[in-house]
């Protein structure tokens, strides 16, 4: 999660249902190539930016993530970031990376900590569904599969966590 600032003076900011980030103004662009201009903006003109997060009290803007990274596990929604942050919390984390293994959740977690901390840590700041239950912890950053653009690739993340990675 990320603290994105105070928005431009003229841009309009809210978080819609869902958590959803939502931008209109007179500086935002019209449309995008291609596609229906009802598919772009809400009837009332905001832009769905397909970003979670909050405006807190002081008008700051916090990213949480993007809506299409969630999944669903025993029918309810998880958002990795949420969970990435608690894991984050934990004194000791240095990286965490959560998704999706088989209707479950998998995280990646980077520290000297033993997995049996890191999960007994999870108990206190997550519900029991978004709790990973699959796990690779290792020290190395390397170990976490990076994209040519530097972002943590998902699909192989996932492969990674049901070849190597354990229940706890």
């Amino acid at each position: 999660w990320g603290g994105g600032g105070r928005p431009f003076v003229g841009t309009e900011v809210r978080s819609a249902d869902g958590g959803e980030i939502l931008l209109r103004g007179p500086n935002l662009m019209r449309g995008v190539c291609g596609r229906p201009r009802s598919e772009v903006f809400t009837v009332d003109g905001w832009y769905r930016t397909g970003d979670r997060g909050h405006l807190d009290g002081d008008g700051y803007l916090w990213y949480e993530g993007r809506l299409d990274d969630m999944f669903k596990v025993a029918g309810a929604t998880v958002y990795p970031s949420e969970v990435e942050a608690a894991l984050r919390s934990v004194e000791g984390v240095r990286q965490a990376h959560v998704t999706d293994v088989d209707g479950e959740v998998g995280a990646a977690v980077v520290t000297d900590l033993p997995p049996e901390t890191v999960a007994a840590a999870t108990k206190e700041r997550l519900s029991a569904f978004k709790r990973p239950t699959r796990w690779l912890v290792t020290t190395e950053a390397t170990t976490v599969p990076l994209t040519a653009t530097g972002k943590v690739d998902k699909v192989a993340l996932r492969r990674l966590l049901v070849d190597g990675g354990r229940n706890i």
